[in-house]
């Protein structure tokens, strides 16, 4: 089935695919992500190869499909996440955060809060907000959407709400003191990681002004989260390959 739609969308990726032409994916609130042929990208007079390129949005038209490619026909009112597009640190942030909301909604339609959520968080990241710490609060608040939400609320085995606190990801959220024997594999994470990642779980974008990290805390952060996801996600994407080794390059 195909029919034809006008839809707002945020370009995500972009490929040529033989001489003239490109795949472009774009993901849209209606549809998700969607792949499209665009005609026509590689020549010099084309009219449409600029409204495509990675971290560009706005308003689209195409021919949309069930399966296989769709089709883009047009676009107007584009703009640019400029500061993404110029900086490598901030395109590899926003690239992994595609990517996660590719395998958290994959062929699935994005709900409407998610969706701005995912645009804000762009925004945010363009705007000189910390780009790992708007992707941490987003990461924390995945989890549910893969299936995998932690208790981050008390103990998973006694309920307790005080105390001293580590992390268990076979036993999925908090583990007080009392018992941490239950799990010998806990994360043996900081007092302030854990704070921290209870705080990620919980407070919203619009919140993260606030939030100001040395990056010695962040990297705890950091792998706490990783750990917390390899272990109950399973995977992670490719893109964050890179971040890892990026971070080395400040060393």
């Amino acid at each position: 089935m195909k029919f034809p739609s006008n839809f707002f969308g945020i370009v995500v990726k972009r490929q040529r695919y033989r001489e003239k032409d490109a795949l472009v994916t774009i993901i849209t609130k209606e549809y998700g992500f969607k792949t499209f042929l665009v005609r026509g990208t590689q020549g010099p007079k084309s009219k449409i190869s600029g409204s495509v390129i990675p971290f560009s949005y706005g308003d689209y038209t195409g021919l949309i499909k069930d399966e296989g490619l769709s089709y883009l026909n047009s676009a107007s009112n584009v703009k640019q996440f400029d500061e993404i597009i110029q900086d490598i640190e901030l395109n590899a942030y926003a690239t992994f955060l595609f990517d996660l909301m590719s395998n958290a909604f994959l062929n699935e339609v994005i709900p409407e809060d998610w969706y701005k959520d995912f645009f804000k968080a762009l925004l945010y990241i363009d705007n000189g907000y910390d780009a790992q710490i708007v992707v941490n609060i987003l990461q924390m608040h995945l989890l549910k959407v893969f299936g995998v939400e932690p208790n981050m609320d008390s103990c998973v085995v006694g309920g307790e709400k005080t105390g001293r606190f580590d992390f268990s990801v076979i036993l999925g959220g908090l583990l007080c003191s009392k018992h941490f024997n239950q799990d010998v594999h806990r994360l043996h994470l900081s007092e302030k990681t854990i704070y921290f990642l209870r705080l990620f779980s919980k407070i919203s974008l619009n919140q993260i002004s606030s939030i100001n990290l040395k990056e010695s805390n962040k990297d705890l952060i950091q792998h706490a989260i990783d750990s917390i996801y390899i272990g109950s996600v399973g995977s992670y994407p490719k893109s964050k390959t890179f971040i890892d080794n990026m971070h080395t390059w400040h060393i």
